[in-house]
């Protein structure tokens, strides 16, 4: 098992190493256009479709996510794209992407692969300079480790596959000159396996916003939710379930989103946003929580580099969920994130790119919590 596990990883080392090295090949540069004088603009189709397949190789110290007995392998990773959309020249816009990506862990004996998938169609439609609406549909599948504390209330990792199925529809008015408002009711099905229990989501998001020079925009937004359970329960002060009773969230999220360009040629950009969210059940209150949550983003792209830096910080408040049968204290719990991507092109269609993740998962609550660190390098192709 040893030798088996130290040859697989040699051959993923040898990998990760070339991949390395790829970005500091010379980019291959387009050949000047000559000075010619040109007779004649083509015309340009309504219709267009982009399609990118991507390969990667990288190392994750946590597949589990565990708190108590992290286990790390090194991975392959295939994805692939499709993006299909219509050029607004009449006021009429469409676009849909496609993603479907494979995550196969080669010397993990917890976990041994990941499968996401996502399917986004959007149709827009301006009515007027000042009127437009939009109508969006999207589909998420998931079969993988992931942290559901918000979506189960208390702090919680567990294997997970998954369906989603959203659709929202979108009014926006601009007004006096730059600002502008947009109403966005929607409603979200959620599916899972087996012990979780499915769900409907719905309600209003309400959204304004200004745009100012080189394209940056400040926006400020407030969503209302109710989520009611096909089955689940609710619970009393004492972690214990109330048989017959059915449980619902209600849902409060605000958030102030800053995205700026600093420079004329806008190579320079950062995004803030400082968001509020605070959850309440129909029953004792057992399920209620409170969430913080600041993150920034700082990306520098000049041709054949794009790198962007973000950190997110989250902070939980479990107000009637004890972290021990008799301990007054109530659950906290803090999430940290950190990631830097770095994109060289290579070719017109051909780019290099790196990875790196930073996950920390801090609670006030015995054996909870976790830390990862996750690396990968690969290849995309766009044809």
């Amino acid at each position: 098992m040893g030798k088996t596990w130290l040859g697989t990883t040699g051959i993923w080392m040898s990998a990760l190493s070339l991949l390395l090295f790829i970005p500091f090949v010379p980019a291959q540069q387009a050949p000047p256009s000559p000075d010619l004088p040109i007779p004649g603009l083509p015309t340009l189709s309504q219709w267009d479709a982009v399609f990118s397949l991507q390969s990667s190789a990288g190392y994750k110290d946590n597949v589990a996510l565990s708190a108590t007995r992290p286990s790390g392998s090194p991975f392959v990773r295939n994805q692939a794209e499709a993006i299909v959309f219509r050029l607004p020249m009449d006021g009429l816009e469409f676009n849909a992407f496609l993603s479907g990506e494979d995550t196969r862990f080669l010397a993990s004996d917890v976990v041994d692969k990941e499968l996401n998938a996502l399917a986004y169609a959007q149709l827009k439609k301006a009515w007027s300079e000042h009127w437009s609406t939009s109508l969006t549909g999207q589909y998420i599948y998931q079969n993988q480790v992931v942290d559901l504390s918000t979506s189960l209330a208390t702090p919680t990792v567990l294997a997970v596959e998954s369906h989603t199925y959203a659709a929202r529809f979108a009014v926006r008015r601009k007004f006096a000159a730059r600002w502008w408002w947009e109403l966005e009711p929607s409603l979200t099905r959620q599916d899972f396996n087996s012990p979780l229990d499915d769900y409907w989501e719905g309600g209003p998001k309400l959204s304004v916003g200004r745009e100012y020079g080189r394209k940056s925009e400040v926006s400020v937004n407030y969503e209302l939710s109710h989520r009611p359970y096909d089955h689940r329960e609710q619970f009393n002060r004492a972690a214990a379930a109330i048989p017959g009773s059915e449980l619902a969230f209600t849902q409060h999220r605000a958030q102030l989103v800053w995205k700026h360009h600093w420079d004329e040629a806008r190579h320079w950009r950062t995004t803030a946003k400082l968001g509020y969210e605070s959850s309440y059940d129909n029953g004792p209150g057992y399920y209620d929580f409170r969430k913080w949550q600041v993150s920034q983003q700082i990306r520098w792209a000049a041709a054949p580099w794009d790198v962007s830096f973000t950190g997110r910080f989250a902070d939980y408040n479990y107000p009637r969920q004890p972290i021990a049968l008799g301990d007054p204290r109530a659950i906290e719990r803090t999430d940290l994130n950190l990631n830097l991507h770095v994109e060289r092109a290579l070719t017109k269609r051909m780019k290099w790119f790196l990875d790196f993740d930073w996950e920390r998962s801090l609670a006030n609550q015995p054996a909870t919590g976790y830390a990862v660190n996750l690396v990968h390098s690969g290849l995309s192709v766009e044809f």
